[in-house]
Formats: C-alpha cells, structure tokens, sequence
C-alpha cells in the first residue's frame, strides 16, 4: 500500500481533483484494452498489475487488490477474478467474512458513475471474494486507502486523512481526522480503540479512543506499512526495512529486510507476506524471502 520516495507524486498521494483525473484516464484505457486479460480467471503479467495495495490469504493463495482490479495468485501466477476492474486501494474482510474495499470503480460500468462527482468507489462489498461487487455507501464521495474491521464493523481512512466508523451494514460516520494522507491502519486485536496509522512519508499516529484523536509518534522509523499481532507491531519502510515493538509506542527494532520496495505487508498465523514494486510478492521464511511471482509472468 504504499509508494517509493521517488514515486510519492503518482495518483494514489496526488491531490484530490488530479487523482480523478488518473483514474478516469486509467479507466479508458481498461476500456481500449477490454478482452486482454480482464476477463474472470485471465492470467494477468505481473509487469502489468501496477500497484499492490492489500492481500488477503485465501487458504493457500493470496487475494491482491492492484490497480487492475482484484487478482488471485496461485502457483505463481496472476489470475483475476471477476470482471470488474475496479482499481483498488484497499482491501481487507469484515467481520462476516465479505472482502469490503475502496478507491476508483470501473466506470465502463453504469452503475458506477456519479455525475459531477469524483472517480471514489467508497465502501464496496464482495460477498462472492470478488466474483460481484455493490456498493454499501459513499459512491463518488470517499476514496478510502486503509480499511481494517474492529469488533464493531469497520475503521477506515480516507485520501483527506478522515477516519470513519462503520457498522456491518455499511452505514458509516466521520469520527476523527489525521494530518496527513492515510496509509495504512492497523487495531490492537487486544483493545479494539488502540489504533495505529501510517502515512506515504513515513509518519506514524496512534489512538487510544478508536480514531477519535491521535497523536504523533515522534522518533518512530519511517514504517509505511503496518500489522498488529498479539506479539505487537510489525512495520515495513518503503525502502524495505522491518521494524518490530510491543507496541506502536516503542521502541522498535530493526529485525530484518524486504528484498524490495515494499507496497503491501501482511502478517497472518505467524506468517508475513510482503508484496514489492514491480509486482513480486514474497513470503517470510525462517530468515529468508521466497519470491512467489514466477519471473516470466
């Protein structure tokens, strides 16, 4: 989910009215390009997925929210799912189980266009792990970029640095704000109103009121990415560097790198997963990444 220093300027951290503009521009060329790798089960090239944003495990593969829409990678190869392509800035499962998701919706699609509003999917639902999507609310008006579920429903961070609140049904409210562009959110899973945020540049929030007010963590490596366990917090720098502490409050630890320029960090049942510019996605083990992206796709 996040961009290298050198790329900071591209769609996903512009400002609000030139993201739309790109993400109206990238939807026509999805258009021009209809029936080459965007039908449900296409292999798609890795050097063609763009950005990586989130990943979910699905049994033993991993859900990739990309630029080119939802995508399952599966013995080393790239597979979408669906035949929406929506590009994707977020990603995670509610509390049900349904992948919830934002950023810019495949406007080849009626229903997705708003007149006079910006290129922002807001809250969309897969019931189906990306087969169908629909919207839940804020169509045209949100652009979230770190969606995470708490006991409650869902916490979510939007491209102004708003934080929301969401019930399971999708009904959801502004509660607090950060001053920067959102990165990335992560809750304690032992207090679900400890919360962490991380920004495109490498700055660091927490909150002890689920989102309300935050405060900056000064001294805090520049972690773009971030996961919280039960044996505390893992964050990653764009550059590719892993930090480690009992909590985002510190101190952290270098504990290790990332072959590459990170876009995506994903700790699930002791396991991680870090997904790399270019389209590379590697998984931790021992002390070692295993690339799982054959390098001809």
């Amino acid at each position: 989910m996040t961009t290298t220093s050198s790329r900071r300027n591209t769609a996903k951290s512009a400002p609000l009215t030139h993201r739309s503009l790109v993400a109206v521009v990238a939807v026509v060329g999805l258009v021009a390009g209809c029936g080459n790798g965007d039908g449900d089960g296409d292999a798609v090239p890795r050097s063609e997925i763009g950005h990586v944003h989130d990943l979910i495990v699905d049994e033993d593969a991993l859900l990739v929210a990309t630029h080119r829409g939802l995508l399952r990678l599966d013995d080393g190869s790239y597979r979408r799912i669906g035949a929406e392509v929506h590009d994707l800035m977020a990603m995670t499962r509610d509390p049900s189980g349904d992948i919830v998701a934002s950023g810019h919706p495949d406007l080849r699609l009626e229903q997705y266009r708003v007149g006079g509003a910006p290129s922002f999917l807001g809250l969309a639902r897969s019931p189906d792990d990306g087969q169908t999507w629909e919207i839940l609310s804020l169509l045209g008006e949100a652009d979230f970029h770190a969606i995470v579920p708490n006991e409650t429903g869902l916490l979510a961070g939007d491209s102004t640095g708003t934080i929301w609140r969401f019930d399971p049904d999708g009904d959801g409210q502004p509660v607090g704000s950060i001053p920067f562009d959102i990165n990335d959110l992560a809750v304690s899973p032992d207090n679900a109103a400890a919360v962490v945020a991380t920004s495109y540049e490498g700055d660091v929030a927490v909150s002890d009121d689920a989102g309300q007010t935050w405060k900056l963590q000064q001294g805090a490596p520049l972690i773009t990415e971030i996961e919280w366990t039960i044996d505390g917090v893992l964050g990653a720098t764009v550059d590719g560097e892993l930090w480690a502490a009992a909590s985002p409050a510190g101190p952290f630890e270098r504990v290790g790198d990332v072959p590459g320029e990170v876009e995506a960090l994903l700790v699930s049942d002791d396991r991680v997963w870090a997904a790399t510019h270019g389209g590379q996605i590697y998984r931790q083990e021992n002390d070692s990444w295993t690339p799982l992206v054959r390098s001809d796709d």
